[in-house]
């Protein structure tokens, strides 16, 4: 997770690019964009991934979406099946990028590196999963509607935590669960409406959730 710094243009001959370099951002999945740059978060990675997601919205189906516009496959698990319709029949016809199955489904999915896998739990109860086993190139992703004091331990079985604001309890619960400093439990109660912020140990970054106007057709917002 990182702010990445804008790619600056410039213009030249030729003969001027001998030993030019060009820096460009890091790969992964954009969320929003800050001061800084654009808020990217490295979803996919050789070691499997956790992610929690905390949102009464939808940005679990924000992120599904970004995912496959990046190549992987997105499976998702879910009591509520017909929420995620809109964006099943968005999906081009081929080789299957999205999938969704009712909650007590058995998830068969694999990632490689040429096209990796994202499955989310988004049932009530968080609890889809109990056999399947996390591979390489695979993220897991659950998603949450609250954070209450029981999910500490859980939460630092994450290795990301992207949050739109928090009530005070809950993020004091995230602050303490990714080793932040005492002052950022704070800054997760105050962010406003349409920003949202991306934990991992010891790091905090936040970024305005930027949603193409294609997003918004697509997701009703």
């Amino acid at each position: 997770m990182r702010m990445a710094p804008a790619v600056p243009g410039h213009a030249t001959h030729a003969e001027e690019l001998t030993g030019a370099a060009v820096r460009l951002p890091p790969g992964g999945v954009v969320l929003g964009s800050g001061q800084d740059g654009v808020l990217v978060v490295r979803l996919f990675r050789a070691q499997p991934v956790r992610l929690c997601i905390h949102s009464a919205g939808q940005l679990a189906q924000l992120i599904a979406y970004r995912a496959m516009a990046l190549g992987a496959h997105v499976t998702v698990v879910t009591d509520t099946v017909s929420a995620w319709s809109r964006l099943v029949q968005s999906v081009p016809r081929g080789p299957a990028w999205f999938t969704v199955l009712p909650a007590g489904s058995r998830v068969t999915a694999t990632g490689t590196i040429t096209r990796p896998s994202l499955v989310i739990d988004a049932t009530s109860d968080n609890r889809a999963l109990p056999r399947w086993e996390q591979g390489q190139w695979q993220t897991f992703a659950s998603v949450d509607r609250e954070i209450t004091p029981s999910d500490l331990h859980v939460l630092r079985t994450y290795d990301l935590l992207v949050t739109q604001r928090l009530q005070p309890t809950a993020a004091e619960i995230a602050r303490r669960a990714f080793g932040l400093a005492p002052d950022r439990a704070t800054w997760l109660t105050q962010m406003p409406a349409g920003v949202l912020a991306v934990a991992a140990p010891g790091q905090l970054a936040f970024g305005q959730m930027t949603v193409s106007n294609a997003e918004q057709r697509l997701l009703g917002s």
